[in-house]
């Protein structure tokens, strides 16, 4: 989900030569999967590197849970995940990040009377933006990490000729009850805040409790006292309505509708392209198993990191994951 606090955060913080602008794309009024008017939408985007003549070097990098296209940065660049000289990399805001439209920014349905959306409205708007703004018919890869990984899957189940490869990192086609029990409780959590205007830090208690793992925490040097103190410095900095509305995404998130609509029953049936699954068998923010019967499925390559950072792996492995990941999108 967000950046991973602790020594993790140390570790993914560095100062960047990547830089790029962020830009604010005008969707216009734009009907939600629900029916519900998401009235002047708007969605923020990064670009790095140089789209070539034919426009088949194009990625999109969509964010995950509570960050921005500011948080992805770490993973651009020659020697990190992303080499910005193959490849044109689209990092695009998803809804409620407080960039793209979210409650926390909306004058016309501001805080919680902004429409509730799911994954499959951040990917309908960003195939908007790729198409339609952008002008470019089709993608090379489609690559997100957490909330990102969603919702790389959802590209896979709602635009499966749009792109040729696609590369989901701790993310889930599929949520488990143990997810959908989890994501109740972030709800009810932040629902709470909401309601009494108040910003505490027992959401990001619970993210960091599930997101990493007991061993991760065994091996560590701080106290109790100086994570409490790290967690809540953090909490400061969300607004409590954004990460409600994109919760509430993220616990309606399945690929059921979109395969019904195509007469589909698996996604193999419908997105042909390769894919390259990374997870860790030690996630218990964002279960894997269904990242294995995807693997299966789809005859994926795959990447268990089994990491003793958990759900957090993407913090601590970025050298495996930006190894597996250059390899695969380079490969004939």
């Amino acid at each position: 989900m967000k950046k991973p606090l602790l020594a993790i955060a140390a570790y993914i913080i560095f100062i960047s030569s990547i830089t790029a602008q962020v830009q604010v794309a005008e969707i216009g009024d734009h009907t939600l999967r629900d029916g519900e008017i998401l009235v002047n939408a708007k969605l923020g985007y990064q670009t790095y590197g140089t789209l070539n003549p034919e426009k088949s070097n194009a990625i999109l990098f969509p964010t995950w849970y509570g960050g921005t296209g500011e948080s992805l940065k770490p993973y651009i660049g020659r020697e990190t995940m992303i080499d910005t000289t193959k490849f044109y990399l689209i990092v695009v805001d998803a809804l409620g990040d407080g960039i793209s439209s979210s409650p926390s920014n909306t004058s016309t349905k501001p805080g919680t009377k902004f429409p509730e959306f799911g994954i499959g409205d951040m990917v309908d708007l960003q195939h908007k933006l790729v198409k339609d703004v952008l002008k470019i018919d089709h993608l090379y890869a489609v690559i997100g990490i957490s909330m990102g990984g969603m919702q790389t899957y959802k590209w896979m189940a709602s635009y499966p000729d749009f792109f040729d490869r696609a590369i989901p990192i701790v993310g889930s086609p599929k949520l488990s009850v143990y997810d959908q029990l989890n994501y109740e409780i972030f709800k009810k959590i932040l629902n709470s805040e909401i309601l009494h205007g108040t910003k505490e830090e027992t959401f990001l208690m619970l993210e960091y409790s599930l997101g990493l793992t007991p061993q991760y925490y065994q091996d560590g040097t701080e106290s109790i006292d100086e994570v409490l103190r790290k967690i809540k410095d953090e909490a400061q900095h969300y607004d409590v309505r954004d990460l409600y509305s994109q919760i509430q995404a993220i616990s309606k998130h399945n690929l059921e509708e979109d395969l019904e609509r195509r007469n589909a029953k698996s996604l193999s049936e419908v997105f042909k392209g390769r894919a390259l699954i990374i997870y860790s068998s030690t996630d218990n923010l964002v279960a894997p198993s269904a990242n294995l019967d995807a693997i299966a499925d789809l005859k994926a390559k795959s990447l268990d990191l089994n990491s003793d950072c958990g759900h957090y792996t993407f913090g601590c492995d970025m050298d495996k994951i930006g190894e597996a990941v250059r390899a695969f999108l380079i490969e004939p």
